[in-house]
């Protein structure tokens, strides 16, 4: 069977400067990943012991305000295992730019899964 683990969630919001210095300032996140993409944030990672959260920029109106995500060894088996499990599959596994293996499903309730492996 698939394992899972590391699961966090992703806020969708439209600046993630401006919600990275909420997060921090308000609560005491520490910012540890960022991702830019044409010269803006794209993603922030922040970390509050024990947990933390990504924040990651809404690209369009459609975009889900939530997301889950997760950490697996495997991301092809993953996939099959979610596909088995009657995940509707929004993007099958692919190599991002950032060096991760990913794939995204959504629930059965409509909530956003994405799917990752750590090189």
């Amino acid at each position: 069977m698939t394992s899972f683990r590391e699961a966090f969630p992703i806020f969708t919001v439209d600046d993630v400067d401006r919600a990275v210095d909420f997060y921090r300032s308000t609560f005491g996140f520490e910012q540890t990943y960022s991702f830019d993409d044409e010269g803006t944030t794209a993603y922030a990672f922040l970390r509050l012991e024990p947990l933390g959260i990504g924040l990651a920029r809404r690209a369009s109106d459609d975009d889900p305000a939530f997301a889950l995500w997760l950490y697996t060894d495997d991301v092809d088996a993953a996939a099959e295992h979610l596909r088995a499990a009657g995940g509707d599959e929004l993007l099958p596994p692919i190599d991002q730019p950032w060096g991760e293996r990913m794939c995204t499903f959504r629930d059965a309730d409509g909530i956003v899964l994405h799917v990752a492996s750590k090189p």
